[in-house]
């Protein structure tokens, strides 16, 4: 595993990217195809809600998922936490039957997408992805490598921040920096998969356990 700390200097946000001009935005929209659209257009899309693409890696996403990211976690999660967002990861990978069930039978559904969209900044891993990933506490690293770090070996795999105190969560173990996890689609179904969020925005996750928390709302 490759590891590189970051510097401040030579770092390019990727607000700071995209403020550059015009010309910037249009290469990055070129990257993708054109095919998927501004996170804040897709917010206020309230078409997004029932439908998906398919990214050229191969990966099912939605359009009101983080686009266009430059995977710098801790400028993703200020970010969310300034807009009154939980901080999600989810991995995935190319020809994961259980990814394309959630993207396909589950966020496309209105009380789903609704709900997570407007509690959730929510930024897609490639389980097998090479893009470098600036993690929390500075370290860069691919995508398959960022996985193993947080020991994401499944996919659907979903992970939720900590978001009480974002400037010192680097300083956590990264198993630390995690309130919730969902290893696998254990949910069969678009309620069950709807508590398992609501479980952390409840702040039920400081209280039961998943599990118990998920017979006691069934």
């Amino acid at each position: 595993m490759t590891k590189t700390p970051r510097t401040d200097s030579a770092h390019l946000t990727r607000r700071r990217l995209l403020l550059g001009g015009a010309a910037v935005s249009a290469m990055a929209l070129s990257a993708f195809g054109g095919r998927l659209r501004r996170a804040q257009a897709a917010t206020d899309d309230k078409a997004a809600c029932g439908t998906y693409v398919i990214t050229e890696d191969g990966l099912h996403m939605q359009p009101w998922f983080i686009q266009d990211s430059f995977l710098d976690l801790n400028e993703e999660l200020k970010t969310a936490k300034k807009q009154g967002k939980w901080f999600v990861v989810v991995v995935e990978q190319k020809g994961c039957p259980y990814c394309a069930k959630m993207h396909e039978k589950i966020l496309v559904r209105p009380e789903v997408c609704d709900y997570l969209r407007k509690h959730f900044a929510i930024l897609q891993i490639n389980l097998k992805g090479l893009r470098e990933v600036t993690d929390f506490d500075g370290e860069t690293l691919s995508e398959r490598d960022w996985c193993r770090k947080y020991m994401a070996f499944t996919t659907p795999y979903i992970l939720f921040f900590d978001m009480e105190d974002p400037e010192n969560l680097g300083k956590r173990t990264p198993q630390m920096r995690i309130v919730h996890r969902l290893p696998g689609l254990i949910a069969a179904t678009p309620a069950d998969f709807l508590k398992a969020f609501k479980y952390v925005t409840s702040g039920a996750y400081k209280k039961v356990p998943f599990l118990q928390y998920m017979r006691k709302k069934s």
